[in-house]
């Protein structure tokens, strides 16, 4: 049963699942999936990604991604930091089923997380980092209303070439909140 903690209209974000973690496992082995990410490098065993996705269901900050035409997860998104003092949190996203790329569920994944962490945490700024080389990646956080705010230089070896590190960032007051406020108002209407 996938629990809806979000809705949109191609994905659903869902609490994280701990008996997920074959197909989680499956999609960091796939380097056609990694590549673009920090861990295209990584191997993991079963035993191990079971172990630390009971870890990080404890946290209640990582998600599922459903796909509501299948029912079925496709990848996995959460908050990597969250400083609640200064108001902003980091995010990372990836979408493990490749029939699902290029689809828009990662850009609307992305936009229900970031609206979890703008107008349910409060948090002024939502912050990322990607390879230069991600280009569809890039594509999806500027769809979302990313901007570069920064980059470390030479920052990552693949392929026998550097790439830089781009850091991004969306701020409260660009934003549209794309499920959160919309529901507030729902529930504001309802007469008692």
């Amino acid at each position: 049963m996938n629990l809806k903690k979000m809705i949109g209209e191609k994905v659903i974000l869902s609490p994280l699942d701990s008996r997920e973690y074959e197909r989680i496992a499956g999609w960091i082995n796939d380097l056609e999936v990694t590549l673009g990410t920090t861990l295209a490098a990584s191997n993991i065993t079963l035993d191990k990604e079971a172990e630390i996705l009971r870890s990080m269901e404890q946290g209640g900050r990582d998600f599922l991604i459903i796909a509501r035409d299948s029912k079925q997860p496709i990848g996995t998104c959460g908050i990597t930091a969250w400083d609640q003092i200064n108001q902003w949190a980091s995010v990372g996203i990836m979408i493990g089923e490749k029939s699902y790329h290029n689809q828009g569920c990662g850009t609307e994944a992305l936009s229900l997380l970031c609206d979890y962490c703008l107008n349910l945490l409060n948090c002024h700024s939502v912050r990322l980092e990607v390879y230069s080389y991600n280009w569809p990646a890039i594509a999806c956080y500027k769809k979302v209303g990313f901007e570069e705010c920064g980059r470390f230089h030479r920052a990552k070896k693949i392929g026998g070439q550097w790439h830089d590190c781009i850091l991004m960032e969306l701020l409260d007051q660009q934003f549209t909140s794309c499920w959160v406020k919309p529901a507030v108002e729902r529930r504001m209407q309802v007469k008692v």
